[in-house]
């Protein structure tokens, strides 16, 4: 009876230390995604131009990443 006990809760905390894991592997996945994602852009501005800007740069930048529209120069939210 203890000994069913013992696997029992061993078996729960697996699981929630398994679903934490993946938790965390999905939250570091999708920020890979995004800058493969800025390279692209940046990659298709430089090939459509033949040459390559700041200006590009920014607005793949903006594009890609959504909230840097609403930033300044610092990261500070515009009102």
């Amino acid at each position: 009876m203890i000994m069913n006990q013992n696997l029992k809760t061993a078996l729960t905390v697996s699981c929630i230390v398994f679903s934490v894991l993946i938790l965390a592997q999905l939250m570091v996945v999708e920020p890979a995604n995004a800058l493969t994602r800025y390279f692209n852009c940046v990659t298709r501005a430089a090939n459509h131009n033949g040459s390559f800007s700041v200006e590009n740069a920014e607005a793949c930048y903006d594009k890609v990443f959504k909230g840097a529209l609403d930033n300044d120069d610092f990261g500070k939210t515009i009102r």
